[in-house]
């Protein structure tokens, strides 16, 4: 029993929710000729063109559905002002907007990834709401306590309560690996600062999930099920020659080893080892770059660069971690502690079946400072040890998930 015609509602933070919702989206698209999917974001519309493009029974609701995240840097966020933006969040007035346009859409599927409002909504208007991330804003938002000003605690507090109520109103939230206790379906003490020892995630749960029922239909039971990790794949047709000619590496360099780069280049670069290059992708350098730095247009697929780098440095978040993964490629990440989802990451590379000793991190004051070569040489020479990482998910298993749920809910009606 396939959907008509899902919703999916995603987050604007970051492009880890996009990437990982259109790949979903295209495994709906491959199983369903019929199948209608509406993405609900006020993401940047570029994100999202490749799937519009891919097909016209998708189309895109630009309309607000969370607060936005403050990133001056890739690795640092502005926590007053992102904690200001959940403050001044009008959530009624998003419940009241998307229960209206759920009545009136015929959606008899709703996808959240990751905001809480989404989920009110869904569940007001009688639509199964399954929940598809790694971690929710309840705990992101809870992090932050202790780093803003106290007068404004009482009224924090408050806002990730709602938001520990919003998502309590999802039926399934289906767990992709790294996740981190979401207080809308297990019990976990707040704040989330409380969570992490000596860099280190230490937080425990017995599993019981409350509210134990769904809100919009008392006779479904709700779930937690753990995932595959899902990803984008490298597509087989880009061979690594044509790769190199789209960079413009000459033939003379197409031998190196290569770091990708997917972080701003500090100024100015470092000097990079005879046997290497370096491609940067993600951002436009403003200053002159030294040979054997070259920058990937902004239309490339990560994943096919991955495929063939000998090491990525990187921020650490669940886009990068899951294609990193996919590809079993070393991971050189810049820390983020003021996001509390980077623990949960961090714990994912260290433990992930078949990467054990692949990843290192990097402070920030390295990286910018240009001290990095070292460990990506160390870490690219490294002996593999153990059978491949993996498995990985395009997207088919996660939706064979959704569509079970979906066929047990309808069979209550």
């Amino acid at each position: 029993m396939s959907p008509s015609h899902i919703a999916y509602y995603i987050s604007s933070h970051g492009y880890g929710h996009a990437t990982r919702a259109i790949q979903l989206c295209h495994s709906f698209l491959r199983a369903y000729d019929t199948i209608e999917i509406t993405i609900v974001s006020q993401a940047s519309s570029q994100i999202f063109l490749p799937l519009l493009n891919a097909s016209n029974r998708v189309n895109l609701r630009p309309v607000n559905i969370d607060s936005e995240v403050i990133q001056p840097t890739p690795y640092s966020l502005d926590v007053e002002r992102t904690v200001r933006n959940l403050l001044n969040l009008d959530r009624d007035n998003i419940v009241r907007q998307e229960e209206e346009w759920l009545k009136g859409g015929d959606v008899d599927l709703v996808l959240v990834d990751a905001p809480f409002a989404p989920c009110i909504a869904a569940s007001k208007a009688g639509v199964l709401t399954v929940l598809i991330t790694n971690f929710s804003f309840a705990e992101v938002f809870s992090y932050f306590t202790p780093m803003v000003d106290p007068s404004i605690r009482s009224l924090l507090s408050q806002s990730v309560d709602e938001a520990v109520e919003g998502y309590g109103h999802a039926d399934i939230w289906l767990r992709l690996p790294g996740w981190l206790p979401n207080p809308g379906f297990l019990s976990a003490t707040l704040p989330s600062s409380t969570w992490i020892s000596d860099e280190a995630l230490k937080v425990s749960t017995d599993e019981t999930i409350a509210p134990e029922y769904s809100l919009s239909r008392p006779n479904f039971r709700r779930k937690i099920i753990d995932t595959p990790l899902i990803s984008r794949p490298a597509t087989a047709a880009t061979s690594k020659t044509d790769l190199l000619k789209i960079l413009g590496v000459s033939p003379l360099l197409q031998s190196h080893k290569i770091l990708l780069l997917l972080l701003p280049l500090p100024d100015p670069p470092p000097q990079i080892p005879s046997d290497w290059i370096c491609v940067v992708a993600g951002s436009t350098p403003t200053m002159l770059l030294p040979d054997r730095y070259f920058v990937a247009p902004g239309d490339i697929h990560i994943p096919d660069l991955m495929k063939i780098s000998g090491c990525v440095m990187a921020k650490l978040g669940y886009g990068t971690v899951s294609e990193v993964l996919a590809a079993d490629i070393p991971l050189v990440y810049i820390p983020r502690r003021q996001f509390v989802e980077e623990y949960g990451l961090r714990h994912l590379v260290e433990t992930f079946p078949g990467y054990e000793n692949r990843a290192e991190r990097l402070e920030i004051q390295e990286f910018e400072k240009g001290y990095w070569w070292w460990v990506v040489t160390e870490l690219e020479g490294r002996e593999k040890s153990g059978e491949p990482a993996g498995p990985v998910d395009d997207g088919d298993a996660i939706r064979q998930l959704v569509v079970e749920q979906l066929e047990a809910w309808k069979s209550l009606t």
